[in-house]
């Protein structure tokens, strides 16, 4: 094994977690001193990695400070990668000469193996690592697709985050995206990264534990940055590399309608107070949408994912005030992408929010939902049905509305 194979699986024994920690890193080598504030960008229990504004020598040991908590240890410089740039910036994997919970995190990953060792009661609240210790977790709404979770601090719309939850003394951990963030309230993520199958058989497994238990779990939240991410982060800065793409997974539409997904995904045009009273709705099983079953022509326009405009008459299947299910779809369209709906003087945009799967009952079909959250399309329709007396619908738009 070389000694970046050595590197790699020490670096990779126990979890990582995505933490920027400011830390002061000095050398402890005579021949080559040197004190320096860094940021983390990675840690667990046997190391870290961080960006430094110089090149450091491999193999020299180091005294690693968080100057904040007052605590100190001294770890090994395991491996030194220029990351280019200008200024020119490095990427350096220490190892924690003393493995353990140096970063000080409350629930750290089970194969941290920590919590038998009790930290002294002096050192228990100055242990918080920052940033975690400003961030307080909890889990009000998870699917398949999705979660949202309150916190005083969320993380801004767009970060990349990595989500350890810890139930019944099993850990999951997803990747995700944060879709939708409201200071002092919360952020809705969606989940990335593993095959939308697989990660959903993980997540349902999971929602069985917090279903079957009144155990509270316990999260860490962190930011998601890896060695690969820093290198396109630079890449991009010197536009040698176009920005990564940030569409939605669109594999989950193979499943059926994800209602929490699609909430999270179009929350960003809801208030924060519109988003959580959806959220409660969802929670009770309830519709602040009620739909009803009726079929209206209507005119859709817009591209499918071949890139050929579709212009063409569909039916609904049932209608609600933000939202509808459609049906008589010819063209191959995706969730997130945006159609028109024409019917009498008026035209309006929708999000496509589900997806039929090919061979099955839904096939042709597609759950839309309207752009503009205070949207008057449907209206004049239900208006005149309510004063009719029909009943709502009993089946799904697609929607989750």
């Amino acid at each position: 094994m070389g000694p970046s194979e050595k590197t790699q699986h020490a670096i990779r024994r126990s979890t990582r977690l995505p933490l920027e920690v400011p830390v002061l890193v000095t050398s402890l080598d005579a021949a080559s001193p040197f004190s320096e504030p860094c940021n983390t960008t990675l840690v667990n229990a046997h190391g870290c990695g961080l960006i430094v504004p110089r090149a450091i020598k491999q193999g020299i040991q180091v005294r690693l400070e968080i100057v904040s908590a007052k605590r100190h240890t001294t770890a090994l410089v395991a491996e030194v990668v220029p990351l280019g740039g200008d200024p020119e910036t490095w990427l350096v994997g220490l190892e924690l000469e003393v493995p353990g919970n140096f970063w000080g995190i409350e629930y750290a990953p089970a194969d941290w193996k920590i919590e038998e060792t009790a930290l002294p009661a002096a050192e228990q609240h100055a242990d918080q690592a920052p940033g975690a210790a400003k961030r307080r977790w909890r889990l009000t709404d998870i699917s398949a697709g999705a979660c949202y979770l309150e916190t005083a601090a969320p993380f801004p719309a767009g970060t990349p985050v990595l989500l350890s939850i810890r139930a019944l003394d099993t850990e999951c951990l997803l990747d995700g995206v944060v879709r939708v963030s409201h200071a002092q309230t919360g952020m809705g993520v969606e989940f990335t990264g593993t095959p939308a199958h697989d990660r959903r058989a993980q997540v349902e497994e999971l929602i069985g534990r917090l279903t079957g238990n009144r155990e509270v779990p316990k999260i860490f939240v962190g930011r998601k940055e890896d060695r690969k991410e820093l290198r396109k982060e630079v890449r991009e800065k010197e536009g040698q590399l176009a920005a990564p793409n940030d569409a939605p997974d669109a594999a989950l539409h193979d499943e059926g309608p994800d209602p929490l997904l699609e909430l999270i995904r179009s929350g960003a045009s809801l208030t924060a107070e519109q988003l959580l009273s959806d959220l409660r709705a969802q929670r009770l099983g309830n519709r602040r949408d009620p739909r009803i079953d009726l079929a209206l022509p209507v005119l859709l326009s817009g591209t499918d994912l071949s890139g050929r405009p579709l212009d063409q008459r569909v039916m609904t299947v049932n209608i609600s005030r933000r939202g509808a299910l459609l049906e008589g779809i010819h063209g191959m369209l995706g969730q997130g992408d945006i159609i028109s709906l024409a019917r009498l003087h008026k035209r309006e945009e929708f999000r496509v929010a589900w997806v039929g799967k090919e061979d099955t009952a839904a096939e042709g079909q597609i759950g839309v939902r309207a752009v503009d959250p205070n949207t008057s399309f449907w209206d004049e329709v239900l208006a005149a049905t309510a004063e009719s007396g029909l009943g709502t619908a009993s089946g799904s738009d697609g929607t989750g509305r």
